[in-house]
């Protein structure tokens, strides 16, 4: 962890926890070694930060390849650990990038929606948490935030004294099919999507109060 990614998430904790009363439950059931993914639902431009500064260990980040555009904004992101990621269809150098990590033992941050939520709730996964999960073979923590959807909601440029809270839920592994490589087109998209639904059901379950 850098001294930057040390210092940017000390102010994010001070500014988590006084200005939106930020509340962090279960940290302790994140892996203190070795890969895994962190997969939470997304509400917000507040999410990334929130869930980083909520992980003791430094986490890896996937971000839309526009914001990276302007210098300054992209040598944060950088510094941040976030991998630029082209939205538009699947990108299999971002892909690469995420599995490197993990086979070198990082923790890295997904959202299986792939986008923020317009209404707050959860959306279905897409097949990106899916292929990820079978091809990497590292544990899967369930993560869930309440609160960001009204501090920072769509359109807003200001944040609101909301308060927001974070849940960490068992790390699990999914049973992935023996035969995955066998398997092609829509047979093998099915797992995928079966992947991400086991993904979203455990972030589902995840209460703010337990």
């Amino acid at each position: 962890m850098t001294f930057w990614y040390r210092f940017c998430r000390f102010l994010f904790r001070v500014y988590f926890r006084v200005y939106h009363r930020g509340r962090i439950l279960h940290a302790d059931r994140l892996p203190d070694t070795g890969a895994f993914i962190l997969a939470g639902n997304h509400m917000s431009f507040l999410d990334p930060p929130f869930f980083g500064l909520s992980c003791r260990r430094a986490a890896y980040y996937l971000a839309r390849d526009t914001l990276f555009r302007h210098p300054l904004a992209g040598w944060i992101l950088r510094s941040w650990n976030c991998v630029p990621l082209k939205r538009e269809g699947g990108d299999l150098a971002a892909m690469r990038t995420v599995l490197r990590l993990l086979g070198e033992g990082k923790a890295v941050v997904m959202f299986p929606e792939g986008t923020r939520s317009p209404t707050g709730q959860l959306q279905e996964a897409r097949a990106g948490i899916g292929m990820m999960v079978a091809k990497a073979g590292v544990p899967v923590v369930p993560m869930r935030i309440w609160g960001t959807e009204r501090a920072l909601p769509r359109g807003a440029s200001v944040p609101r004294p909301a308060r927001v809270t974070v849940v960490f839920g068992e790390p699990f592994r999914y049973p992935v099919p023996a035969d995955l490589d066998r398997r092609r087109g829509e047979e093998l998209k099915a797992v995928y999507r079966e992947i991400g639904r086991a993904v979203m059901e455990r972030i589902a379950a995840l209460e703010p109060s337990k």
